[in-house]
């Protein structure tokens, strides 16, 4: 595995790191000897941080996570947590990071984050609500030693959380479909905050497209997973990159990938050509984490999601429509509620969606 220090914090970190949000556990009577297993596996081939949410996984990851890694020794991996009290307008949030320590079984945090932070919640909860008081108060305490956050805001309100000089990490999406964070990491870099890239493969879109398939060729590359990984590592302003990676062979391909893969600047290039830009207006920003879920209409948001974007990147409508038609309840079904979107980070206008991949899939206009 190779390591980088991450921003100015000292830590060294794997720069493959491993997201658990699809961590292979049920929500009822959950088995954790599955994740367990993955986990421990990752550490043996080197990774070392792990993105661990408190309502990851049916809310076990926590608990699955401290099972995994409790009699493993401090120096395997760095210890790290992520805060979302704010998401629920919760006044605890130093309950929530003591509960998180208890799970993990450890006394304080190497890197805390606060969980899809956006500027208005900053400015709301954190700073009206006096919340930030308790943040500075565990850093006094000594219950974390370094402070970060993740967010899906725009790159001007990002901007401005990293000016607070609160922070000295954060994690960002960025991959080939979404790169307007391109610039936000390099300003990230230069002020000495570490940057960790979450949603490399765009939700798993880019695993399966094959409007790259003549790029690939003719670089010689074996498939677009592979590429695309690459070219979140071959950013300059990159640090880590979370791989949401759900068994042992998947863990070892990417360890493989950090190890063999750096794109020179003209590959990074083609690749990013290789999209046309009508084509990438199309995609929606979904990281597949269920946040909108359930639908009280029974319809699977993020799936449906996934077929736009794969139709939006590939050139075959027959397949996507095909997908469609096999779901169970489709997106006709929606009855413009908007839970969903209350509880999607990124602000899709899902309803607006799902009457728009009604009429694409069902018309073909």
């Amino acid at each position: 595995m190779r390591y980088t220090i991450l921003g100015n914090t000292g830590l060294r970190v794997s720069v493959l790191s491993f997201g658990t949000m699809r961590l292979p556990i049920s929500g009822a009577n959950p088995d954790f000897s599955r994740s367990t297993a993955l986990i421990r596996h990752a550490v043996n081939q080197g990774i070392n941080f792990f993105d661990v949410g408190t309502f990851y996984c049916h809310d076990h990851c926590e608990e699955a996570f401290g099972l995994a890694t409790r009699d493993l020794p401090h120096d395997r991996f760095i210890i790290s947590g992520k805060n979302s009290s704010h998401q629920t307008g919760s006044p605890d949030w130093l309950g929530q990071l003591r509960n998180s320590l208890s799970q993990f079984g450890r006394d304080s945090f190497d890197i805390y984050f606060i969980h899809y932070l956006t500027l208005q919640h900053w400015e709301s909860h954190f700073l009206q609500k006096g919340i930030i008081d308790q943040v500075l108060r565990a850093k006094a305490q000594g219950l974390y030693r370094h402070l970060g956050f993740s967010s899906h805001d725009t790159p001007e309100n990002v901007y401005r959380l990293l000016d607070t000089g609160m922070f000295d990490a954060v994690i960002l999406p960025f991959n080939l479909l979404q790169r307007e964070h391109s610039l936000t990491m390099s300003y990230a870099r230069q002020k000495g905050i570490g940057v960790i890239v979450m949603n490399p493969l765009a939700g798993g879109v880019l695993v399966d497209a094959a409007i790259y398939e003549e790029v690939c060729q003719t670089a010689g590359w074996r498939n677009l997973a592979e590429n695309a990984l690459s070219f979140v590592l071959s950013h300059p302003s990159v640090d880590t990159v979370l791989s949401g990676m759900t068994s042992e062979s998947m863990i070892d391909e990417n360890v493989r990938t950090v190890h063999n893969r750096r794109l020179t600047a003209p590959q990074m290039a083609q690749l990013e050509s290789s999209l046309s830009l009508e084509k990438s207006k199309l995609f929606i920003p979904c990281t597949s984490c269920n946040y909108c879920m359930p639908c009280v209409q029974g319809i699977d948001i993020p799936e449906i999601i996934r077929i736009w974007n794969k139709d939006a990147v590939l050139t075959s409508r027959k397949i996507s429509s095909r997908d469609y038609a096999d779901l169970p309840v489709t997106a006709d079904c929606c009855i413009e509620c908007n839970d969903c979107v209350s509880r999607c980070p990124r602000g899709v206008n899902i309803p607006a969606l799902m009457n728009d991949a009604s009429r694409l899939f069902m018309t073909g206009l």
